[in-house]
Order: structure tokens, then C-alpha cells, then sequence
């Protein structure tokens, strides 16, 4: 084995254990997200049952929950308009996202471990 052939070898493991990182941290995200949207629409739910009436859960709702203040004048109204939108889409959206990015990450980690056999 030549020094070339080390480097690639020490390369393509390198990137096998990124790859693997990255899709278990992406695959943890994707189930704490999931959680906290299924929480969210279970929320939702109960209060349609409850009231009759179904009322929207924004972002900018949930962030005063956690205590964060709204955003300044300057930026309120592209900003504002975003934090409109409802918390449950918000957070699939993300999880949708971070499953992008298990796949791509499982790919990767076959790729180069079919390279090392």
C-alpha cells in the first residue's frame, strides 16, 4: 500500500464516521422535532374539541411561551409575516429537512463504505 493509497483510505473513513455522525444527529433531530409538532397539533386539537372553534398556533405564540421577546419595528414586517405562520407546518417543515438530510448522510456513509471493501 502506497502513502496515496493511506491518505485515501484515511479520507474515505473520515468521511464514513462524518457521515454516520451527521445521520444520527439528523435522525435524533427528526424525532425531538416530530415530537414537539405532534405536541403541538395534539394541543391544537384539544382546544378545537374543547372550544368548537379551531384557532392557528404561530410561531410568534410559541416563542412568547418560551419567553422571547418579539422582534424589533424595523424588522416586524417581513419577519412578523413569517412568524405568523403556524408552529405544527413550521416544525414538519424542519423535520422534513433534517429526513433530507438523513438520506443524503445515508447515502454518503454506503457510498464510502462500499469504497473501503
Amino acid at each position: 500500500m502506497s502513502f496515496s493509497d493511506r491518505g485515501a483510505a484515511s479520507f474515505d473513513a473520515k468521511a464514513t464516521v462524518a457521515a454516520t455522525f451527521l445521520k444520527i444527529t439528523a435522525l435524533g433531530c427528526a424525532i425531538v422535532t416530530l415530537v414537539l409538532a405532534a405536541l403541538v397539533l395534539s394541543l391544537q386539537a384539544g382546544a378545537w374539541i374543547l372550544t368548537g372553534e379551531r384557532s392557528a398556533f404561530p410561531i410568534s405564540k410559541a416563542l412568547a411561551l418560551a419567553g422571547l421577546d418579539q422582534p424589533p419595528a424595523s424588522v416586524q414586517g417581513i419577519f412578523g409575516r413569517l412568524l405568523d405562520l403556524p408552529a405544527s407546518g413550521f416544525l414538519l417543515a424542519v423535520a422534513a429537512i433534517l429526513i433530507g438530510f438523513l438520506v443524503f448522510a445515508a447515502s454518503i456513509e454506503k457510498q464510502f463504505s462500499a469504497t473501503k471493501r
